[in-house]
């Protein structure tokens, strides 16, 4: 198990450099080493994320915890938001809208299709909304949102937009500062190749001002953000105890995404996702994501019924190579692939080359059969 390369759509592999900071002697989150570490994290996600103008968050929890800091922070009870759901994810935000008291309203595209910035501008007009919730990679369906022309739809309408960057930010083009989306958060553990437990998030001042002039509070103590901001800028305030050992192996990781330079990680990844895909193409099988929409992070695509399981197991099995299945529904007929991180081209390669030879093995033979998606 120890030994498996994670073709996961996250978690994903460690730098030998990221697990030793992980082993590190258990570090106080009082006191000038942890505060110093903590400052250069913060100022190498600015890096990542390209912020300069905004306000740069990093704290323990997981892409869920940024994912729902941003609705608790931004919306109260009674607001009308909008939000984009073309998978698993989307479907999430809407959720947490809804559990948080919104009058949650969706746009909804079919899986496997992009958002459509015409669609969102027209709804846009029709009614008004205080917050659009997008998803820039859906990890469950590989879909990759034009997130350029749908924040664009955004500020055109005066609406505030937050961007569910998980998979994306560190392998997809992301320039926060020239986007104008007023929060775009991510994770550690996937194209940032840290361990999981941190949520990175770059927020607007406009979103900054929003917080602090609402007129309802704020109901969460740790999720609310107006009590983080404080915190990003003088570590030694205390508002809960960090995940130290995460923070550190972070810091470690984004340095190592600064040693490559943003643009060459980008780079590779592009290479990295026209490999998966090129490979698919290959086995003749189908992928979900639409020509156009296909991210360079995670690739799905549909098998036989019932086949998903055994490619998973016997890849794993016989060459230690885990991927993933599809979620819920699709979790029989869905092969996803996660390709981000440390990952090289050439091991993505052969490791592609061994998941071709289960699925001969396996009698999943090339256009046989290929399933069809479906609106959810």
């Amino acid at each position: 198990m120890g030994d498996s390369l994670l073709l996961i759509p996250g978690p994903t592999n460690l730098s030998k450099r990221v697990r030793d900071a992980m082993a590190e002697p258990q570090l106080p989150h009082v006191g000038a080493e942890f505060y110093s570490m903590f400052k250069d994290t913060v100022s190498l996600a600015r890096y990542v994320f390209k912020n300069q103008k905004g306000v740069q968050f990093v704290f323990t929890g997981s892409g869920t915890i940024g994912m729902e800091s941003s609705v608790v922070s931004l919306v109260a009870h009674g607001d009308r938001t909008l939000t984009l759901t073309n998978g698993y994810f989307g479907r999430r935000m809407l959720l947490l809208n809804q559990i948080h008291g919104a009058k949650a309203d969706k746009l909804e595209f079919p899986e496997g299709k992009g958002a459509d910035p015409d669609s969102l501008r027209k709804r846009l007009r029709k009614s008004k909304h205080s917050v659009v919730f997008i998803t820039h990679v859906d990890t469950s369906s590989s879909v990759s949102n034009t997130v350029t022309e749908l924040v664009d739809e955004c500020q055109k309408a005066g609406v505030l937009s937050v961007v569910d960057s998980v998979c994306a930010i560190g392998g997809v083009p992301l320039d926060f500062d020239r986007l104008g989306a007023d929060i775009v958060f991510t994770a550690s553990q996937k194209a940032l190749a840290g361990a999981p437990g941190a949520v990175l998030l770059a927020v607007s001042q406009r979103a900054i001002e929003h917080m602090e002039k609402r007129k309802a509070p704020i109901e969460s103590y740790y999720l609310d953000l107006t009590r983080w901001k404080p915190v990003m800028e003088d570590p030694k305030m205390y508002l809960a105890t960090p995940a130290t050992q995460v923070l550190q192996a972070l810091r470690v990781a984004l340095t190592e995404v600064k040693e490559e330079g943003i643009e060459n990680r980008w780079a590779r990844h592009r290479r990295l996702g026209e490999i998966a895909r090129e490979k698919v193409a290959e086995w003749g099988q189908e992928l979900v994501a639409e020509e156009g929409h296909r991210a360079d992070t995670v690739t799905s695509f549909w098998v036989e019924e019932g086949k998903a399981g055994p490619i998973q197991r016997t890849l794993e099995e016989e060459h230690h190579v885990m991927v993933s299945r599809g979620i819920y529904d699709d979790k029989d007929r869905m092969i996803r692939i996660g390709h981000f991180g440390i990952l090289r081209p050439e091991v993505l390669r052969g490791s592609l080359d061994q998941m071709g030879s289960v699925m001969e093995e396996l009698g999943v033979a090339p256009g046989r059969v290929r399933a069809t998606s479906r609106r959810r």
